[in-house]
């Protein structure tokens, strides 16, 4: 008996590396002014990554954001312009074949309002 359970503690350590090494799907982070998360998802074979900023202490910022995020190893490229709804920068993008567990872990956002730039990065 004792060697069906080394295999199935073999068996459930192979499978823990394996996920592991599907990678994270959940960031967050903070800078001077801004808390960001990004969470990925896949919903009926679609795949949702979702970016949620939001200004520190609940300050409210009513002119429009600029924004770039940009993953550490380029997967991932988005940018525009948007104002803040409820308080909050809201991104949300779907695809059929983009990576939502990034390869890099680390995600770097840059924002633009009122005349002040700052970075933004979400780690795991």
């Amino acid at each position: 008996m004792i060697i069906p359970n080394k295999k199935v503690i073999l068996l459930l350590f192979i499978l823990s590396l394996f996920l592991v090494a599907c990678g994270n799907k959940s960031l967050s982070g903070e800078s001077e002014n801004w808390i960001g998360r990004y969470s990925g998802s896949e919903e009926n074979k679609e795949r949702v990554r979702e970016f949620v900023i939001r200004p520190k202490d609940n300050k409210e910022v009513s002119v429009p954001v600029s924004y770039k995020i940009i993953s550490e190893r380029n997967d991932l490229d988005l940018k525009g312009t948007k104002h803040l709804e409820a308080n909050s920068l809201d991104i949300l993008t779907r695809c059929s074949d983009c990576n939502i567990a990034l390869k890099g872990n680390e995600i770097s956002i840059e924002l633009k309002w009122n005349g002040k730039k700052e970075t933004l990065v979400l780690t795991n």
